[in-house]
C-alpha cells in the first residue's frame, strides 16, 4: 500500500467510526482535536480530558495510527496532516457549567480540597473506590449549597470516599449544617474526623457496613444525602435504600448519586435504573459528566449526578427492600457480586462448638449447616439492636463473619453482650496477621472482652476463630465505667456513660446524682454529637477517644 493509500485508510477508518457514533460523534471529534492540538498525550490523559471511555479512546488512537507520531507514552497527529483532521474534526463545543465555574472563582478552597484530597487515605481496590477530582468535591458542594437551604440542615453523605461531607464546609458550609458520614473504611473515618476537628467543622462519623443495615440514629434524621456508591445495580440499590432509610423528609428531602457508565454500554445504565424503579424515585434532574475521578477509565473517568425525589410510595418500598438484604454489591474482593458464599460445612461448624465448647449456641450469621445445634438470627437484626428476650442468656453466641463481614468484628463482639463468643472470619485479616493487629484488636474490645485465643486455619483452611470471654474483673475505677458502656453497646453513648458513673459512685458505697454525672461527663466530651451516638456505631479510633474521655470523667467526679 502506498502513503497516499495508507492516508486515505486512515482518514476513512476514522470517518467511519465518527459515522458509528451518530450524534454522539462530538465524543470523537473532542479525542481528534487533542491529538491535533500540538501536544503529546496518553491514553489516560485522553480519558481524563475527554471524558470518554478508554475503549473509545484507543479505538480513536487505532484509527488514526498511521498518521500518528509518538514521544513516549504519547501520541499526537503529524503536523502534515493536522489541517485535514482539524477541518473533520471540528470546531469545539463548549457547554457552560456553572458550578465548575463557581469553584474556579474560589480558589483559596479549590487548594484547600486539593490538600484534603491528596492527604486521604488510599483508595481500597475491593470497596470500589476510586477518588473524585477536588474540584469535582466542590463542585457537589456548590452544588448542594446553592440548590438548598441548608441552614440548620442535616446532610448524610452514605459512604464518603472523596470527602464530600469536609468539601461542604471547605466550600463555605451553611450556618447550623451538620454532616453525617456512615462508611466502613476505618482509615477514611479516623481521617475525616481529625480533619473536621482540627477545623471546627460539625462532620460526625459513624461505621456502618451499609448491607447490615444504616446506624440506628441516622434513621430518619437527615433532609439531604449524597452517595457516590459502587457502580454495580446491587451497590447502586442498597447505597440509596439506605440513604432513604436516613431521610426525615420524605416530603421535601432529596437523594443526590454520582453514577457513571461507558457511553457505548447503555445496558449498564439501564440496570442501575431498573434496581432504582421498585424504590419509587422521581428523577428530578439528571447532569451527565458532572463528576470527574483519577481514575474509573471504563466509564471515561467521569459521572453523572442523579437528583431523586421520594414519593408517597417510596418509604414503603425501602421498608420492603430492607428485609432483602443484599451482601455482594462491589466488583472485587470477598463482597464481590461473583465472591462465593460463607457456607460451613457439617464439619466446620463442628469443629468450631468444639473448639467454643458450645452445647447449645446461638448461631449469628448465615452459613451455618442445617445440622448444627443451635437457635439462629440473622447477622442484620443481630447488629442492628439488642437480642429479643427469648434469644437473650445463652451462653455461647457463634457468629459467621465469613467471608466479607470481618470489618464488623469489634462490633459483633460489642453486639454479643454474651459470656462466650466465637467470631469465625477470614485468616488474613490484620488483627490476625501480627502481633501489634492482636494487641489493637484486644484494646478496642477490652473493656467488654477478654480474647482468649487467635486461631488461624481453623476451624479450615482460610478461616480463623476468635474466642472471647466477657471481662466480669475491670481492673481499674475506669474499666468498670467503660465495660458499663459496652454492655450498652446499642444505646446512646451518654446514657451508658451517665448511668456508667452512677453505678461506679453506688458500688463505692457513695450518691451521685445524675445531674453531677452530667457535668463530670460534659467538662471532657469534645467531640460533637459523640454522646448521642451508640458505642456500636463509633469506628475504632473513637473507642480510643471515648476511652481517655472516660478516665477524665472519673477524675471529674465530686469527693
Amino acid at each position: 500500500m502506498t502513503d497516499d493509500e495508507s492516508a486515505r485508510a486512515a482518514t476513512e477508518a476514522v470517518r467511519e467510526l465518527r459515522a458509528g457514533f451518530g450524534i454522539d460523534a462530538r465524543r470523537i471529534d473532542r479525542i481528534g482535536r487533542l491529538l491535533a492540538d500540538g501536544g503529546f498525550h496518553t491514553v489516560e490523559e485522553a480519558v481524563s480530558r475527554t471524558g470518554t471511555s478508554r475503549r473509545t479512546v484507543e479505538a480513536v488512537f487505532r484509527a488514526l495510527g498511521p498518521h500518528l507520531e509518538t514521544e513516549g507514552d504519547g501520541r499526537r497527529i503529524e503536523r502534515r496532516y493536522v489541517g485535514e483532521y482539524r477541518e473533520l474534526f471540528g470546531e469545539p463545543v463548549e457547554v457552560p457549567d456553572p458550578w465548575a465555574e463557581r469553584v474556579r472563582r474560589d480558589p483559596a478552597s479549590l487548594a484547600e480540597m486539593d490538600a484534603l484530597v491528596g492527604a486521604a487515605p488510599p483508595p481500597v481496590q475491593a470497596l470500589d473506590h476510586v477518588p473524585a477530582t477536588p474540584e469535582t468535591v466542590l463542585k457537589r458542594a456548590r452544588f448542594m449549597l446553592d440548590g438548598f437551604d441548608l441552614r440548620g440542615a442535616h446532610v448524610l453523605c452514605v459512604g464518603d470516599h472523596d470527602l464530600t461531607s469536609l468539601g461542604l464546609f471547605a466550600a463555605g458550609g451553611a450556618e447550623g449544617l451538620r454532616v453525617s458520614v456512615a462508611d466502613i473504611d476505618e482509615r477514611l473515618l479516623a481521617f475525616i474526623d481529625a480533619e473536621a476537628a482540627r477545623r471546627g467543622w460539625d462532620v460526625r462519623c459513624y461505621a456502618a457496613d451499609l448491607r447490615l443495615g444504616l446506624p440506628a440514629s441516622l434513621r430518619e434524621s437527615c433532609q439531604l444525602v449524597f452517595t457516590d456508591p459502587p457502580y454495580t445495580p446491587e451497590g447502586v440499590g442498597l447505597f440509596v435504600a439506605r440513604g432513604l432509610e436516613g431521610l426525615g423528609d420524605q416530603r421535601n428531602g432529596r437523594v443526590l448519586v454520582a453514577y457513571g457508565y461507558g457511553e457505548q454500554q447503555p445496558a449498564l445504565g439501564l440496570a442501575v435504573q431498573k434496581a432504582l424503579n421498585p424504590l419509587h424515585l422521581a428523577y428530578e434532574a439528571m447532569l451527565p459528566g458532572f463528576n470527574r475521578y483519577v481514575g474509573a477509565q471504563a466509564i471515561g473517568s467521569t459521572a453523572a449526578l442523579y437528583v431523586l425525589r421520594p414519593t408517597k410510595r417510596t418509604a414503603g418500598a425501602v421498608r420492603a427492600a430492607a428485609e432483602d438484604p443484599r451482601t455482594a454489591m462491589y466488583t472485587h474482593g470477598a463482597q464481590s457480586v461473583e465472591a462465593g458464599t460463607g457456607a460451613l460445612d457439617d464439619a466446620a461448624a463442628a469443629r468450631v462448638a468444639e473448639l467454643a465448647s458450645a452445647e447449645d449456641p446461638l448461631l449469628v450469621g448465615d452459613g451455618w449447616p442445617a445440622k448444627a445445634a443451635g437457635r439462629r438470627v440473622p447477622l442484620r437484626e443481630f447488629m442492628a439492636a439488642p437480642l429479643p428476650r427469648g434469644l437473650q442468656g445463652h451462653g455461647t453466641v457463634l457468629i459467621n463473619l465469613y467471608p466479607g463481614f470481618e470489618a464488623s468484628a469489634v462490633r459483633a463482639l460489642l453486639a454479643a453482650n454474651a459470656p462466650r463468643v466465637g467470631l469465625v472470619c477470614r485468616n488474613d485479616l490484620p488483627f490476625l496477621r501480627d502481633a501489634e493487629g492482636q494487641r489493637e484488636f484486644r484494646r478496642l474490645v477490652g473493656p467488654g472482652y477478654r480474647v482468649e485465643r487467635m486461631l488461624r486455619g481453623a476451624p479450615s483452611s482460610g478461616m480463623a476463630l476468635v474466642l472471647a470471654e466477657r471481662n466480669d474483673r475491670p481492673e481499674d475505677a475506669a474499666d468498670r465505667v467503660l465495660a458499663y458502656i459496652h454492655a450498652r453497646a446499642h444505646g446512646k453513648v451518654g446514657n451508658g456513660w451517665r448511668e456508667g458513673l452512677i453505678a461506679l459512685r453506688k458500688a463505692d458505697g457513695r450518691t451521685l446524682t445524675k445531674a453531677e454525672s452530667r457535668r463530670a461527663i460534659e467538662s471532657v466530651a469534645d467531640r460533637p454529637g459523640l454522646l448521642e451516638r451508640s458505642l456500636i456505631d463509633l469506628p475504632a479510633h473513637l473507642l480510643a477517644v471515648l476511652e481517655a474521655q472516660v478516665r477524665r470523667s472519673v477524675e471529674a467526679l465530686p469527693d
